[in-house]
């Protein structure tokens, strides 16, 4: 890649061209929001809601470092920028960070918005001398990345930012050094259908990709040391797909396990509102959307201790956690939920009692107000 960019619009999207602005005080911004990919994840989808919401009074641009793959639907005034870069190491991060600081100077965004910490870290270095807003938006935990060198490196670009968001008190605390920080969680995207009526059925449900990081070989152990009349009667459902698919296929097989393996689930909405439990057992997990989306539809959560976990659920009251990792741990919590109906309700009702908090009228404000100060610094 040498560093140009091309500048287009998502398939069947019509071009969009922008007057002049006014960016005075209650008028609308420039915003540039930067993300890597736009693949099947929990930062794009936060991405496409935020970007179109703030497309209703804003321009709004998006550059894509590498793939667009079409998972989510976006405002049409959103005009988008595909520098499709492929491969990694030292000599593309050096041509992402010219690519950028050339399409920075192009559209002059009054506000820059990156998504998830490379993707920041290459988003301060071209904005260096530059002079525009930037908030940088975690949704890793802090010890996601493992090399104190790149954390070092992290870290330094992080204390030029104008802005970071942070998805849990622990990160609100670790990025002190930060010039303004906020909690913002990431909002709930589902809206329960009353026509479905779906009735909760015996369904313990995981939504996610099938990759190292979610340690499904840890759920799967943890299912086979339940006692078998404990498990019977109980469908065991996963949602996702990625790398390990074979390899999990297999190690389910092998352990006598009957998993239904789903692909990829465009609406995971009725998913949730039948399954009973949900299992996240990721070995790293910030706030989990699926963890969220799995309590706002009343499913009896059962979580890693994750910074995303340890956020989202007090351990016997509105869910349960396990140490990261630990099998028998999570065999016996599941043991004691999947044997006690009342104890599923409770944690279920629990649950979804917190949904208010995650509604996407009410993550808006937030965003909106932190831009607000951001922009007035």
């Amino acid at each position: 890649m040498d560093g140009n960019f091309t500048v287009g619009l998502p398939p069947r999207r019509d071009e969009v061209k922008f007057k002049a602005r006014n960016t005075a005080k209650g008028k609308n911004l420039k915003i540039l929001f930067v993300i890597a990919n736009l693949a099947n994840g929990g930062a794009e989808r936060v991405l496409a809601a935020l970007s179109s919401e703030l497309a209703k009074d804003n321009e709004i641009h998006i550059a894509v470092l590498e793939k667009d793959c079409g998972f989510y639907e976006f405002s049409e005034k959103i005009a988008f920028h595909r520098l499709n870069f492929k491969g990694g190491g030292l000599g593309a991060r050096i041509a992402k960070i010219l690519a950028l600081r050339g399409l920075f100077k192009s559209v002059e965004p009054d506000l820059i918005i990156s998504f998830i910490d490379w993707t920041n870290v290459i988003c301060a270095v071209a904005n260096f001398g530059l002079g525009c807003k930037h908030i940088a938006t975690e949704h890793h935990a802090n010890e996601y990345l493992k090399s104190p060198k790149f954390r070092f490196i992290r870290d330094l670009c992080y204390r030029r930012v104008d802005g970071l968001s942070v998805l849990s008190k622990s990160d609100f605390e670790y990025y002190g050094f930060v010039k303004k920080r906020e909690i913002l969680h990431n909002p709930f995207f589902i809206k329960q259908n009353a026509q479905r009526n779906l009735r909760k059925e015996n369904i313990i449900l995981s939504v996610g990709r099938l990759e190292e990081v979610k340690d499904y070989s840890t759920y799967f152990r943890a299912l086979a040391m339940i006692k078998p009349e404990i498990l019977s009667g109980w469908s065991v459902q996963i949602a996702g797909e990625g790398s390990l698919e074979a390899r999990l296929k297999k190690e389910a097989l092998e352990l006598g396990l009957d998993v239904e393996f789903l692909g990829h689930v465009k609406d995971v909405a009725p998913l949730y509102e039948r399954a009973k439990i949900f299992v996240i057992s990721s070995v790293s997990e910030g706030l989990s959307n699926a963890l969220i989306e799995a309590g706002c539809l009343g499913c009896a959560r059962v979580s890693s201790d994750t910074v995303g976990g340890r956020e989202l659920i007090k351990n016997g009251v509105n869910g349960a956690i396990f140490e990261i990792g630990n099998a028998s741990e999570l065999a016996r919590i599941l043991s004691e939920i999947l044997s006690d109906e009342s104890l599923q309700k409770r944690l279920g009702e629990a649950a979804k009692a917190d949904a208010g908090e995650f509604e996407l009228e009410n993550i808006m404000k937030k965003w909106r107000k932190f831009i607000d100060e951001v922009m007035r610094k």
